[in-house]
């Protein structure tokens, strides 16, 4: 779709060009409460990995006031530079990554060096693998990877969107998959050899850059995790706002979001709607007495269930689009059962064996968001097309 048209729709505008409106409209609402959440949790994630760090040098910020009160504070900065350019805050957001990726990679082969044992054999044989193993590291896996497509949501501002979008979806997912694939291996490799318990902590490069003596580099990693989240949280400010602004403009929720800073061409409203949301969620969970840590993992959770529910929609959509156009193939008809298995599978794993609650709820809490969202759609009538003429050009029109 994307090497095709450009949309700040992105998931939603593909999957109404193959399935229909309705069809466009819940897509919409997925990806924009994957969006939303992800903000949240990152925001969350990052104030707690503040926090952690704060706290081997004082109890200043100890307690869930002072959590929250970082949280609104990682909001409101990843909201400013994403209100003000999207230049800006693209170039924040690959500064931020960046550095932490380095910082991390480095510690993860500083040990790897210093326990002289490059070749894990019971992770290569595949010792005490079973289902529940392939079930776990299958749902991780994908959402590891989840949100490459983001950079669809800026067809509408970028030249040459219809050549340059693919690529750049392509070069995100590809090297990360290889990072995360090598730093995975490494790191299992290193709680063998080490004997470190990483999966009881949550600061697993820490405890790696303690083992090998180095307790400096062990508190950075936390920061520069927490750097991360903040990177991801900016980058889901970008995507969420510009599908909140693209289902504004289309009729779907309403028509104020769709506005546009007259200086700054971003989309304003629906930046602060998701600034509102993501300093607001935090506080209702804490209230009702859940952790920080139990916070970002849930919102995370139902997060997670928006991606899924949007790409299956796409992954849908697509046969039937290229159906009519006369360009289905059987090699794409397999490409899309493969993707519809894969992503159904991952869903059908995460709900099933059910989970203890509270998780075992957040299927229908998801569930409920989008019912609601789709009641609010079909009372709305539609003001203008997801998909715009002329944005199938070279270059889209800017926001």
């Amino acid at each position: 779709f994307a090497s095709r048209f450009a949309s700040a729709g992105s998931l939603s505008a593909f999957t109404e060009m193959g399935l229909g409106r309705a069809a466009g409209s819940m897509a919409g609402w997925c990806y924009a409460v994957a969006m939303i959440f992800v903000v949240t949790s990152s925001a969350v994630s990052c104030a707690y990995y503040v926090v952690m760090v704060i706290g081997r040098f004082s109890t200043v910020a100890s307690g869930p006031t002072a959590s929250l009160a970082i949280t609104v504070v990682v909001v409101l900065a990843a909201w400013w530079p994403s209100h003000r350019d999207i230049k800006l805050s693209t170039k924040i957001m690959l500064t931020a990554e960046v550095l932490s990726a380095l910082l991390i990679v480095a510690i993860i082969a500083m040990g790897l060096a210093a326990s002289h044992e490059w070749v894990d054999r019971s992770q290569l044989s595949l010792k005490g693998f079973g289902f529940g193993q392939l079930r776990l590291g299958f749902v991780l896996a994908f959402m590891t990877l989840a949100g490459f497509e983001s950079a669809a949501s800026l067809g509408e501002e970028s030249t040459t969107a219809v050549r340059t979008l693919p690529r750049v979806m392509l070069s995100c997912i590809l090297p990360v998959a290889v990072l995360f694939l090598l730093s995975i291996y490494a790191m299992t490799a290193l709680s063998h050899s080490r004997s470190l318990a990483l999966d009881q902590t949550d600061a697993p490069i820490d405890m790696i850059a303690q083992s090998i003596g180095h307790p400096v580099l062990g508190w950075l990693s936390s920061l520069g995790v927490a750097t991360s989240c903040f990177g991801c949280a900016l980058g889901a400010f970008n995507a969420g706002s510009r599908m909140l602004y693209s289902m504004a403009r289309s009729g779907q929720i309403p028509g104020a979001l769709a506005g546009i800073h007259l200086r700054n061409g971003t989309p304003y409203r629906a930046l602060a709607a998701l600034a509102v949301f993501a300093a607001l969620v935090p506080c209702v969970m804490v209230a009702m007495g859940v952790s920080m840590a139990d916070s970002m993992d849930y919102l995370m959770q139902i997060a997670s269930f928006g991606f899924l529910g949007s790409y299956f929609a796409v992954a849908v959509a697509a046969p039937s689009f290229l159906a009519r156009e006369g360009q289905l193939t059987v090699a794409r008809i397999c490409i899309s059962a493969i993707s519809i298995m894969v992503i159904g599978g991952v869903l059908f794993m995460s709900v099933i064996p059910a989970p203890a609650g509270p998780w075992k709820f957040l299927p229908y809490v998801f569930s409920a968001m989008i019912g609601c969202g789709m009641l609010l759609s079909s009372r709305r009538p539609n003001s203008r097309p997801l998909m715009d003429e002329g944005t199938a050009n070279e270059s889209g029109p800017a926001l």
